[in-house]
């Protein structure tokens, strides 16, 4: 054999110019990875900006109800009367706890999910997550505003279930996040309607029918791109987008 370099023999060394090219193709393979990495990551959606800090769970003052949604009103974020939304810690709502104690002074515990203006508070999974509070002072401004006519609108968007979109889960929407959605407000959590103008900015409006809770009809159009008419109204902080079901269409 005139040239032994020409053939492979697996107990010997790896021939000179064989190790250039494994060395050359391993870190052109490196960089390719993290350059398809890098453009595919760029393209994709932001996850939200919503917060949960689990760990910091305190004591909330307010009025209490379950319509259409459980809800506090509260002076103690902020110092501004405020309509915080109300949840258990997993997939579910906490409607039929609220009772007797509908409309009346009340102290929960819980722990703040918010993002942006919008805010929900995860009541703790204890015996006493809410008690009256009937020797708190008389405050106005805890009383539930009444909900104001806005506008009658056309809305394309998506349905979504609003306490992983304040900041339970991210993403909180698209496909990836249907099963999820679904299952949380079929739980009994508030679903919300996300829609975004010409510009891509967003809004988001909890939704209801007739200024009462959706049931599980509407899941079946949860996550997929529908358009919608409806009523907006205003309650204080909150927006609602009153609608039935039937007003819903497919895109």
């Amino acid at each position: 054999m005139s040239n032994r370099d020409d053939f492979f023999i697996g107990w010997a060394d790896t021939p000179a110019p064989d190790r250039r090219f494994f060395l050359a193709a391993g870190v052109a393979l490196m960089v390719g990875t993290a350059a398809s990495a890098g453009a595919l990551a760029s393209r994709q959606a932001p996850v939200g900006s919503g917060m949960w800090n689990m760990g910091d769970v305190r004591e909330w003052s307010g009025i209490i109800t379950a319509n259409p949604y459980p809800m506090l009103r509260t002076l103690d974020m902020g110092g501004n009367a405020r309509t915080v939304l109300l949840s258990c810690l997993g997939k579910c709502g906490v409607a039929a706890q609220i009772g007797a104690l509908e409309g009346q002074r009340v102290i929960v515990e819980g722990s703040v999910i918010q993002r942006g203006p919008h805010a929900m508070i995860a009541l703790a999974e204890t015996l006493e997550w809410v008690r009256a509070a009937p020797d708190a002072p008389t405050d106005s401004r805890l009383l539930f505003p009444a909900p104001q006519p806005v506008d009658t609108v056309t809305l394309q968007g998506e349905i979504l279930d609003s306490k992983c979109w304040f900041g339970a889960m991210r993403p909180a929407e698209g496909k990836v996040h249907k099963a999820c959605a679904a299952l949380c407000i079929r739980g009994g959590l508030p679903p919300a309607f996300f829609a975004r103008n010409a510009r891509g900015d967003g809004s988001l409006l909890i939704m209801t029918d007739q200024l009462m809770a959706h049931g599980e009809d509407i899941l079946p159009y949860v996550a997929d791109p529908v358009e919608l008419t409806g009523r907006v109204l205003r309650a204080g902080n909150i927006l609602y987008l009153d609608a039935p079901t039937n007003a819903l269409k497919r895109l």
